[in-house]
């Protein structure tokens, strides 16, 4: 890597390892399983509160349940889709 005679001081130290840390990264995929795994836990967060709206109102007829969690949950199912086409397609 060449460097220029003004390339010197703190910002320009830290814009030179920062763009190595992302060539680290990027070489490895680790942003494609960072954004997988948050994905997935996104998921599991979003079943557990389902459950737990499920539980709090015993009261509900479950078309109405099925109704708002459907309404909460299709958002992010599309989300999920979205990220893991993004994921496989990056993979090929």
């Amino acid at each position: 890597m060449k460097r220029r005679a003004s390339d010197r001081g703190p910002l320009c130290w830290l814009a030179l390892r920062a763009g190595q840390f992302w060539d680290f990264v990027d070489a490895r995929d680790i942003d494609k399983h960072a954004v997988s795994i948050a994905i997935m836990y996104g998921t599991i967060r979003v079943i557990q509160w389902g459950m737990a709206f499920t539980t709090a109102h015993p009261d509900k007829p479950g078309l109405e349940i099925a109704a708002i969690i459907a309404a909460v949950s299709a958002p992010y199912m599309a989300l999920q889709a979205a990220a893991l086409k993004w994921y496989f397609d990056a993979r090929t």
